[in-house]
């Protein structure tokens, strides 16, 4: 091993990899530890190494000039013994890919809190003209503290086609975006779809592109993965909205930042109605609703435990008789389609749904399987004949996204007249927008509520969310005569 690498010593490896290792080395002048990032100099042939250190030269200044709490610094480049360099901060931490190879998947709080230190760093370094192009777990090092911090900024630029040669290729197939297959203009849009792989795989436990590269590089071109919610029942299908923008295939169909993508994601996460939960180590009280995903430290297990069962016995002690009635039927029900997860999801939803139709809407979601989606709702539905409960569960047909029939051409005006409306009236509304836009209608809906109180313009807002124009006539039509009725 090398003992000396320009003025820094060499104290271990901290890894190796096809282009150089990873040292960790101490800088004498200063009393810094530092690590040293190589390039081996004999990969590069006579007509690419003037071009390709001078880049790796470049981009490691353009890198130096970012200064954020969530990016490895990079504090100095050098040529010495048949090696580039680039002396980094040292980060004490752990590699998020080795994370998740010991605990998939993370809690959601905890992985909404990491993709909110991502995503700021992404901004922050797209705001100055930089693009990471290698956004992937092993390029996150997380501290014990949660800290995040992404290293790799400037090296991930050299030009891959350049590098063909050596057999190595900069950026991860199953992390890369479709136009870095392409070989077209890469933007900061494609360190947002590398951020929605990452995203993905922290809530799910698995990649939404594996294989070969050659398979993964047809996966990412043609194909649509899985929803999270389909592989991690625990997730609100609201998220999976979120991830399949940040996953579009056209860079101008995705998030427009890493700004955008964060804005989302607090979006989603304030409208989820997520109580306290223990993270896999027992050492952290999560509460997604603080500072944006914030975590806050807990004493001891036994003092977290006991808050969390005390706040959830105190709630669910307020239910009303038909929900403490249909409790445990509901959890025998859901428990045969997923296991011992319903239990939670009952509970959950209970607390926050006000009728029974609400109740088997928010479960329905969660079953991975069409089939067993139907059995559940006959099942359902028997059970609110049984329990004289009125409004009987919505079938699959009906949660399913679809057009409606013989759409008019033109909307019936909605005169003025009809100024108000109820919460029954705006949860109808719901649930007919989400047959056409999915499970993104709730977040819809509550934000036109939030919006105005008057039902012609509670409807505007709601219509502008559907892209059809003769779908949203009649979307118009129906609720207007709905109302009227009423």
């Amino acid at each position: 091993m090398l003992e000396q690498l320009g003025k820094y010593r060499i104290d271990s490896v901290l890894g190796k990899g096809a282009m150089g290792t990873v040292y960790k080395a101490f800088d004498p002048h200063i009393a810094r530890v530092v690590a040293l990032k190589t390039i081996r100099l004999e990969l590069l042939g006579d007509d690419q190494h003037e071009q390709l250190i001078g880049r790796f030269k470049n981009e490691a200044q353009a890198a130096g000039r970012l200064s954020h709490p969530n990016i490895v610094a990079v504090y100095d480049y050098g040529e010495d013994a048949g090696a580039a360099y680039i002396a980094m901060e040292f980060v004490d931490g752990t590699p998020l890919n080795t994370l998740l190879q010991t605990h998939p998947p993370r809690r959601l709080a905890l992985a909404l809190g990491w993709m909110r230190q991502l995503l700021q760093a992404l901004e922050y370094a797209h705001s100055r003209g930089v693009v990471h192009r290698d956004v992937k777990p092993a390029n996150l090092m997380i501290t014990a503290e949660q800290h995040l911090k992404v290293a790799d900024f400037g090296v991930a630029r050299l030009d891959t086609s350049s590098l063909t040669q050596t057999g190595s290729m900069i950026g991860t197939p199953s992390y890369m975006s479709p136009e870095q297959f392409c070989g077209t203009l890469v933007d900061g849009r494609s360190d947002v779809f590398s951020a929605g792989i990452v995203l993905y795989q922290l809530l799910t436990g698995e990649r939404p592109f594996s294989g070969s590269a050659t398979m993964v590089m047809q996966q990412i071109l043609n194909q649509t993965p899985l929803p999270p919610s389909s592989l991690n029942p625990t997730l609100d299908p609201l998220l999976d909205a979120v991830i399949v923008k940040a996953l579009a295939k056209r860079p101008d169909d995705r998030y427009a930042s890493a700004q955008q993508f964060l804005d989302a994601l607090q979006a989603v996460d304030a409208e989820l109605p997520v109580p306290q939960e223990i993270d896999d180590d027992a050492t952290r009280l999560i509460n997604p609703r603080q500072s944006g995903f914030g975590l806050t430290l807990a004493t001891s297990r036994t003092a977290q435990s006991s808050a969390v069962e005390s706040s959830a016995s105190g709630a669910l002690d307020t239910l009303s008789p038909w929900k403490h009635q249909a409790r445990p039927e509901l959890e025998a029900l859901l428990s045969h389609q997923i296991g011992p997860l319903a239990r939670l999801l009952v509970k959950r939803t209970l607390l926050v749904a006000d009728d029974f139709d609400a109740v088997c809407s928010g479960l329905l979601p969660h079953i991975p399987s069409e089939r067993g989606r139907e059995q559940f709702s006959q099942a359902t539905a028997a059970l609110a004949q049984r329990l004289n409960l009125t409004e009987p569960p919505p079938t699959v047909e009906q949660t399913r996204p679809a057009t409606l029939i013989q759409p008019p051409s033109e909307p019936e005006p909605i005169s003025d007249s009809d100024s108000g409306y109820d919460p029954a009236f705006a949860s109808l509304a719901e649930q007919h927008l989400t047959r056409l836009i999915g499970p993104i209608a709730r977040i819809v809906v509550s934000r036109a509520s939030r919006a105005t109180d008057r039902k012609p313009v509670f409807l505007e807002l709601l219509a502008e969310h559907i892209n059809d124009p003769p779908v949203r006539a009649q979307f118009l039509r129906l609720l207007h005569s709905l109302g009227t009725a009423s």
